[in-house]
């Protein structure tokens, strides 16, 4: 091998042990920064009931996204109700005031994060990050965290589901206004109102007839009854006719089957004209001059003048 080769095959390797030396340094410094790197952050302190599981470059989230990490791991203070845990927030994120730290996990292992949840009394709109008043800064006193499951917590975490009944009702009175704008529009209630009054005067005029059908009711069941009343007295004289017409019917057929003397008058001829005679004398002379005209042949004429004198 020459001394050309031999040279050239030291640069390579030189250069790939640099190459190894700067992706070694570079991963290092990667891990001994952190995934924060070469951000700039402020430093804040935050007093937790309970940092259980939180380690050194957990992740500080706001409605989850990172806005820095874990500076230290938490230590103890005076206080042995709390542990004071320093964060990392990232230079240009400022986080306000009365905000709500909280220790939360997430992922099948339980990864501890700190979790940041604005005041329920934020409005983004009335925010300035620029107002000292309204953020936390580094010379603050450390500020009192609470537990993932505080009361205060589970209502900042409601504050999206409230955003989003907010907009879900915006869209709701879009609706309505449409719908009032609309179906309900002035002409379309005019229309509804003259419906309604025209049902109005219908159902007054069906009321005042169904008093009227009342009434004829009432008087047709009236004649009814008096109808019947007269069908039982007719069908009463009718039943006492029948019964006279029957006793009459007895009677005469007793009276021409019988042997009294109206069934011989009725059936004997002879008799009837020898009575017949005994009365024509009878009124012609009377009782004292009484002579039997009859058998002589001599039996005079009636006299209409006797008769009619005698009636």
């Amino acid at each position: 091998m020459s001394t050309q080769d031999e040279k050239g095959l030291e640069l390579k390797v030189g250069l790939f042990i640099c190459i190894g030396l700067a992706v070694i340094g570079t991963m290092v410094m990667k891990f001994g920064l952190g995934s924060d790197g070469f951000k700039k952050f402020y430093l804040l302190q935050v007093d937790l009931p309970n940092a259980s599981g939180l380690l050194k470059n957990s992740d500080v989230l706001l409605a989850g996204v990172k806005i820095g990490s874990v500076g230290e791991r938490p230590e103890a203070t005076g206080n042995l109700g709390a542990v004071r845990v320093t964060v990392k927030i990232y230079q240009g994120v400022k986080v306000p005031k009365k905000s709500i730290f909280s220790v939360g996990s997430s992922g099948l292992l339980g990864d501890k994060f700190v979790e940041v949840q604005t005041p329920r009394d934020f409005v983004a709109d009335k925010f300035n990050p620029n107002d000292p008043a309204q953020v936390y800064s580094p010379n603050d006193p450390p500020i009192v965290g609470e537990k993932a499951s505080g009361l205060e917590a589970l209502t900042a975490k409601g504050e999206i589901v409230m955003d989003q009944l907010n907009s879900e009702i915006k869209m709701l009175q879009d609706l309505t206004k449409k719908i009032d704008s609309g179906v309900l529009g002035d002409a379309n209630v005019k229309n509804l109102q003259e419906t309604f009054a025209n049902l109005k005067s219908t159902s007054a005029n069906f009321v005042e007839v169904s008093k009227n059908a009342n009434k004829v009711v009432s008087d047709a069941q009236a004649a009814v009854d008096t109808t019947k009343q007269t069908m039982t007295t007719v069908n009463s004289a009718a039943s006492d006719l029948r019964k006279m017409l029957d006793a009459s019917k007895n009677l005469l057929r007793k009276a021409s089957e019988g042997d009294g003397l109206i069934a011989t008058l009725l059936t004997d001829r002879d008799l009837a004209a020898n009575i017949k005679a005994l009365a024509a004398n009878l009124r012609q002379r009377g009782i004292l001059f009484y002579r039997d005209a009859a058998k002589a042949g001599t039996l005079p004429a009636p006299n209409p003048s006797r008769e009619r004198t005698s009636r």
